[in-house]
């Protein structure tokens, strides 16, 4: 993958970035491998990552500990950084990747709503 991001705002320096994948070629697991590897000018602040956002529709910030419960066992997901945002679920993917997006959505499937 290639392609150029500018500096972000905020104290993070965050930038949102939307990438379609084909799941014939690659897996989200490939694409976080990818950020954290990406040569950025302010690593020493810390290296890049991905998070995937999945719609959700009604989960609410109490929902949490059960999203991260059900994320514990899926490989290439860091469990303990996931959480719940505005109808939204934040996975948060591991740097060395291997996530699967098929596995992270059957893993939630009893939780998310859409």
């Amino acid at each position: 993958m290639e392609g150029k991001v500018g500096k972000g705002t905020g104290a993070l320096d965050t930038v949102p970035v939307t990438v379609d994948i084909d799941p014939s070629k690659a897996d989200v697991g490939d694409l976080a491998k990818a950020a954290a590897a990406a040569e950025t000018p302010h690593r020493a602040k810390g290296a890049p990552s991905a998070t995937l956002v999945l719609p959700a529709r009604g989960v609410k910030k109490t929902d949490q500990a059960k999203i991260r419960a059900a994320l514990k066992r899926v490989k290439g997901v860091d469990a303990q950084a996931s959480m719940v945002g505005n109808n939204q679920i934040l996975v948060k993917l591991d740097d060395g990747g291997g996530a699967k997006l098929a596995d992270i959505k059957k893993a939630l499937a009893g939780i998310t709503k859409g």
